[in-house]
């Protein structure tokens, strides 16, 4: 796996000029035809990962359902994608530069299919959160396509390229909610799994049928132990960032958690600056404009991220006279009388105005396509201005439109048109981040540690999902809605109800997972020197 297959490109001279090695397989002399059905293969393959993820998010309610002893805890559906991903993301990237690129997407792919065949069939939570967890190895396909496109793509249609890959063609982002309301209202929450499966064997086929290998490769080891030290490193700290509102934060067993998780993670860092080849280039971070590139990557993915999770839970939460109805009329029926008879004696408290009690298609067709929509337009919009002006103004705008949106939808969260409306600016933050930040990347690092550098990428906004997700966990799980019941002794019983939470949760999350990571990622664009000229598909590189 680590022998050279053929030479390896030389670096860039000091003065930043094209390695002629770089454009070795590029396709420059085919037709437009056939370089569209390579970024038609390219997309699909790439759907794959978020298009379960953001089926899973929207279906979490149904989810849920399935697996009562998770509580709280289901969230970890997408949190465990976090964790996974971003231990494995830059090995995937890396192995795509030692072994071939596409030969790493497809084994990785053939992974994802198991892991999603695991959770199409299993009963168990713990079964359920492994096949999350094989299946989030596919993470890096993302990483290693960045790569093919630099690889094989024109440089004039690089840029464009890689906003189309970051957005998609809308499958995941705008037919995806639609089809998973769609099987979830016929059909279990499992055919979100069988749909996946049918789904990616097509992409995988056209895949490898349309998409040639690269021909670049480079010398190197997998850093096996640097991926193990910090997938714990991650996760333990997770586990009580999620855990700790109904453990206690400062209990001796949550505190162990994140205890020996930042002692696996201190770990990680030493083993990484003395191992010959680690799993990270932390050097790379030296570099002012690569360490602010990969901080905004977390801060702005893990905004996205969690977005991505609260607004289904909101809009799917019965409204507030028809869970109040259910309610009542369970508490009757464990006391044997009616329901008039109990009412007096049962009170709630929290405010649910935002509820909806939409389906998954309902919410689909009322909120998350629109917003997906928007940021199809805005997705190329902005790989145009990186074309034209840099990519520097582009990520600054983006993420402008991040803090505006999430800004507003702090206090007007509550209908499906206040969520669309605002849904323009963060449609336009998604498409222009995306469109952006993978392009500043590429002109930034030299073709033959593209990979390692795409996977760091990726890496901390893997991190950023599965801390953004924990976090959300703790905030909403710390304003239940509740019960309160009156026993004939005079006594009260108070009762959370699952799943269900106070509107003051959602305007925090808004504003702590949301504004306040904006605003640090915003002003980390703004003190960027770098992408202020057009880019140039990794044609050379800045020093």
């Amino acid at each position: 796996m680590t022998e050279q297959t053929t030479p390896p490109p030389p670096q860039a001279d000091a003065a930043g000029s094209r390695d002629p090695s770089d454009d070795a397989g590029r396709l420059d002399g085919a037709s437009t035809g056939r370089l569209v059905l390579v970024l038609i293969a390219l997309v699909a393959i790439s759907e794959i990962v978020p298009l379960q993820n953001l089926m899973i998010g929207v279906a979490i309610p149904k989810i849920a359902t399935g697996f009562p002893q998770a509580g709280a805890a289901v969230t970890w559906a997408g949190t465990i994608v976090g964790v996974v991903g971003g231990a494995t993301v830059a090995l995937v990237g890396k192995l795509g530069d030692v072994w071939g690129k596409k030969r790493v997407v497809a084994l990785t792919t053939l992974l994802f299919l198991g892991g999603t065949l695991i959770c199409a069939l299993t009963d168990s939570w713990a079964l359920f959160l492994t096949g999350r967890g094989i299946g989030a190895l596919a993470t890096g396909i993302i990483a290693v396509e960045y790569g093919l496109v630099r690889d094989l793509m024109p440089r004039r249609w690089i840029p464009i390229c890689v906003a189309v890959l970051g957005t998609g063609f809308g499958l995941s982002a705008i037919a995806g909610p639609l089809i998973v309301g769609a099987l979830t209202d016929h059909y279990s929450w499992r055919s979100i799994f069988w749909f996946v499966l049918v789904y990616t064997c097509a992409a995988l086929i056209l895949f490898l049928l349309v998409v040639p290998e690269s021909p670049l490769r480079v010398r190197s080891r997998l850093d096996i132990p640097g991926a193990l030290l910090f997938g714990a490193g991650v996760a333990l700290p997770l586990v009580y960032l999620s855990q700790g509102t109904s453990w206690g934060w400062g209990t001796t067993s949550s505190l162990a958690y994140l205890i020996v998780g930042l002692a696996f993670l201190a770990a990680f860092l030493v083993w990484e600056t003395r191992t010959e080849q680690p799993m990270m280039e932390l050097r790379l971070l030296r570099a002012p404009k690569v360490l602010f590139l990969m901080l905004i990557s977390l801060l702005a993915t893990g905004v996205l991220s969690v977005i991505s999770v609260a607004v289904p839970y909101m809009f799917q939460t019965p409204k507030a006279a028809v869970l109040n109805n259910e309610l009542l009329a369970g508490v009757a029926a464990e006391a044997h009388t009616t329901v008039a008879a109990v009412a007096p004696l049962v009170h709630f408290h929290g405010d649910i105005s935002y509820a909806a009690g939409f389906s998954i298609l309902q919410m689909a067709v009322h909120v998350s396509i629109w917003t997906s929509v928007f940021a199809m337009i805005f997705g190329p919009v902005g790989g145009y201005l990186t074309r034209r002006i840099g990519t520097r103004l582009p990520l600054i705008i983006g993420l402008l439109a991040f803090v505006t949106a999430t800004a507003l939808w702090v206090e007007w969260h509550k209908t499906w048109q206040q969520q669309i409306t605002i849904g323009v600016a963060f449609g336009l933050a998604y498409g222009f981040f995306f469109a952006s930040a993978p392009n500043l990347l590429m002109d930034t690092v030299p073709a033959k540690r593209q990979g390692v550098s795409s996977g760091m990428f990726f890496v901390f906004g893997s991190i950023g999902t599965a801390i953004s997700t924990a976090l959300f966990t703790a905030i909403v799980a710390a304003h239940p809605y509740q019960m309160t019941i009156t026993q004939p002794t005079g006594g009260t019983i108070t009762k959370d109800i699952p799943q269900v939470y106070d509107n003051s949760a959602y305007s925090l999350v808004y504003l702590l997972l949301g504004v306040v990571p904006a605003l640090i990622a915003l002003g980390l664009a703004l003190a960027l020197r770098t992408g202020r000229t057009p880019a140039r598909g990794g044609s050379a590189v800045e020093q």
